[in-house]
């Protein structure tokens, strides 16, 4: 039992060592979750807002003037 407790300072020593000489060389391979790439796509959602808009004067000019047959 006394020489592991002798052995742990020299094995922190070791462990701090090689610790700080992984730091300086990021691994290449990179771990755990990533940010994932994404593209950006505003005209997508100006089309998306535009056609939004359009169904929605459709719909109200259409109850407006009983296009549907809603008012009897």
């Amino acid at each position: 039992m006394s020489d592991k407790n002798n052995n742990e300072p020299q094995e922190r020593k070791d462990y701090m060592r090689d610790s700080t000489e992984n730091m300086d060389h990021p691994p290449e391979k990179k771990e755990g979750i990533q940010e994932p790439n994404v593209k950006e796509m505003p005209k997508i959602k100006i089309g998306v807002a535009i056609f939004v808009v359009i169904v929605l004067i459709i719909l109200a000019l259409g109850i407006g003037f009983d296009l549907f047959g809603l008012m009897d």
